[in-house]
């Protein structure tokens, strides 16, 4: 906890577990439980099946949910580099 009394985001990190492609994306008010949280190599496989889905039925709220929920579980598990990046401008374009 920071002193005005919210997490710290930075001092956390998750390595997170959940094999799901798709997540709601729900607001985090305490630590996120790994179980939860989908790794690296999950995310990316979210993306592909993501980018598939809009391909063939654009729908715009289920898209942004899914990508914000993808943007959490890499702001968690403190993933940066190209596939963040990516996530981030496939966000923004849509």
């Amino acid at each position: 906890m920071s002193s005005g009394g919210e997490l710290d985001w930075e001092s956390l990190t998750v390595k997170g577990t959940c094999q799901e492609l798709g997540k709601r994306y729900f607001r985090l008010t305490s630590a996120p439980d790994p179980a939860t949280v989908r790794p690296e190599p999950i995310l990316k496989k979210a993306i592909k099946a993501l980018k598939l889905k809009w391909k063939n039925h654009e729908d715009y709220a289920y898209t942004c949910d899914q990508l914000k929920a993808i943007r959490q579980d890499l702001t968690v598990q403190h993933i940066k580099g190209r596939f963040a990046v990516e996530v981030y401008e496939l966000h923004a374009r849509l």
